[in-house]
């Protein structure tokens, strides 16, 4: 977001940007098998805050230690008057510091992060974009454009890195958050490989990543620059999309990763696209590379002709977003929303999931994709006026991006935060268990009708204490367990239907081959809970359709997103 002398004209065009056709409503299941939402009270959420172990890219994942896949959810951060408080006039009571008061620019910052870390306030957040403003890096004078780099001072940066980046990066540590850092200012309009912007990007990367308390960091990301708008193609024209644009911002992004790389930083580094933030298909075939690569999206209302609508909103995100969130993780860096009247960057509702709106549209295509994590624009899209002593933004309005953030965020926070104790289980050999679902404690792993034969159904049924409901423990060795029916004569156990590892593949008994179909990883998530997963696919593993427990869905291999479905407590019951 470009502030300042830039805010009208982002205005003017988002105005643009927001008219669309108005479109049918689409009925979608609002707790989908693929959703990360868990129907959890705040009792069942776990300790908050929690550790930050080292997250890299996997696959199209974000991933902790343990392999799991993890999407954050936060909140942007700058250290600036006019973004705490002092864009509500000097008088208001909002104004909480100025003339580079470094304790007081802390103290607020800090507020700020203690709050929206905190449980007991009912707010789950794990990550913060912390922009270097450069308030603190520019030599002091009258207001410039944030795309102006003409009163940049390499000794500011170094000065108020250490004296207010780096205590706000510890301090968000301490309370259980990453931090996806940005670098000073934004984007000119126009940037073009080896001009002077990219020159300027290259200086304070080559700072920033050779930093003992960045380098590496267990916290820390990079996000290498703010909203590109054009940039000057391999073809010599000026644009955003054609393939010539992105062979262009491979030729502008990769020297900036190569830098990182070579100062020995392995920190997870988020690529913009262009129109700000907002274009990224052709990076499918002009992919950065470097390893813990990702994609950094903004996200308006006003985005892509207007994205108030289900399908307007997915198909522009099938077309821009969709190609690159298919082969990497995503973070959305940028987004808010909130009727009319509100004061916020995007203006739209929360509306219905398959329906018309924005917020509740955006959750449910970022759940689909299972890999996006995502952060509001500033903390005034949470709190009153970014105060925090103050109660939830927009006087609690269910249509503005407060109240469903806090809600949302909590029920990510009940089965999706990185591990870093990696103890694979406690299961015995040969011992005798009930395979319990997350999503209802009465609810067991069951055979249906206790049916001893190759094929038989395996569902969720309620708990009854029979053999059909009972499961033997075999050691299969390298962290892989085998699971046999105490209701079969020949010790038929549970198998991944031909060895495919297709979404949807039913699990089900089959006669005991001990082969890769029939070995499971058992690995600890959180809370005695447990994922399990399959040595044909280590991505993926047991799942119940829509989380249905009525015993009309079966067990199926599927993408692993930590779902209640996805989730199992072993009960012990005997050796065998």
């Amino acid at each position: 977001m470009r502030t300042n002398n830039m805010w009208l004209l982002l205005i003017f065009l988002l105005a643009i940007f927001s008219s669309c056709s108005r479109l049918e409503e689409k009925t979608l299941t609002s707790e989908s098998e693929r959703s990360l939402k868990s129907n959890v009270s705040a009792q069942a959420v776990t300790s908050w805050p929690r550790p930050t172990p080292t997250l890299h890219v996997g696959g199209k994942y974000l991933k902790d230690p343990c392999d799991n896949n993890i999407v954050l959810h936060g909140v942007a951060i700058t250290p600036s008057p006019w973004f705490n408080g002092c864009q509500y006039g000097a008088n208001s009571g909002y104004c909480t510091w100025d003339n580079y008061n470094v304790q007081d620019a802390l103290n607020y910052n800090k507020a700020v992060v203690d709050k929206l870390s905190s449980a007991a306030d009912g707010w789950y957040l794990n990550y913060i974009r912390l922009h270097i403003d450069p308030y603190w890096t520019n030599d002091p004078g009258a207001p410039i454009p944030e795309d102006d780099i003409s009163r940049f001072n390499y000794n500011r940066l170094v000065t108020y890195t250490d004296q207010v980046i780096i205590p706000l990066i510890n301090h968000a540590r301490s309370r259980g958050m990453y931090v996806i850092l940005r670098p000073p200012g934004v984007c000119p309009h126009r940037i073009a490989v080896n001009d002077a912007y990219h020159t300027y990007l290259k200086t304070v990367w080559t700072f920033l990543s050779q930093h003992p308390s960045l380098k590496n960091a267990d916290n820390v990301m990079f996000e290498l620059a703010n909203e590109p708008v054009e940039i000057l193609g391999t073809n010599g024209n000026w644009g955003t999309t054609g393939n010539e644009h992105f062979a262009a911002l491979k030729n502008f992004f990769q020297p900036l990763v190569n830098i990182i790389r070579n100062n020995g930083a392995n920190n997870v580094c988020w690529i913009p696209g262009t129109g700000w933030q907002s274009h990224y298909q052709g990076y499918v075939n002009n992919p950065i590379t470097g390893g813990n690569i990702g994609y950094a999206v903004h996200i308006y209302p006003g985005y892509w002709g207007g994205v108030n609508t289900y399908q307007a909103f997915q198909n522009a995100w099938n077309t821009n977003v969709k190609p690159i969130a298919d082969i990497a993780p995503i973070a959305i860096t940028e987004t808010d929303w909130a009727p009319q009247g509100y004061g916020t960057f995007g203006t739209g509702s929360t509306g219905t999931a398959g329906g018309n709106g924005f917020g509740a549209n955006l959750k449910y295509i970022v759940d689909q994709s299972g890999n996006v994590s995502w952060n509001f624009l500033a903390p005034d899209d949470l709190l009153h006026k970014g105060d925090p002593n103050a109660g939830t933004a927009f006087n609690n309005d269910w249509e503005a991006c407060a109240a469903p953030a806090k809600q949302w965020f909590q029920q990510y926070a009940a089965s999706n935060y990185p591990m870093s104790n990696c103890t694979v289980t406690s299961l015995v050999n040969n011992g005798i268990y009930e395979i319990e679902f997350q999503t209802d404690a009465n609810k067991v792993l069951d055979l249906k009708s206790g049916e001893d034969a190759n094929g038989a159904v395996l569902r969720p049924w309620t708990r009854n204490g029979a053999n059909a409901q009972r499961w033997v423990a075999i050691d299969a060795g390298n962290g892989y367990w085998r699971f046999v029916s105490k209701a079969s004569a020949s010790n038929r156990c549970i198998d991944l239907t031909s060895n495919s590892n297709a979404l949807g593949t039913a699990i089900r008994l089959w006669q005991n081959y001990s082969n890769d179909a029939q070995a499971w990883k058992v690995t600890a998530v959180a809370n005695g809970y447990y994922k399990i997963t399959s040595k044909v696919d280590a991505t993926r593993g047991w799942d119940v359709p829509n989380c249905t427990m009525d015993g009309n869905s079966n067990l199926q291999l599927w993408d692993y997103y930590g779902t209640s479905c996805q989730l199992f407590k072993f009960k012990f019951i005997a050796m065998n």
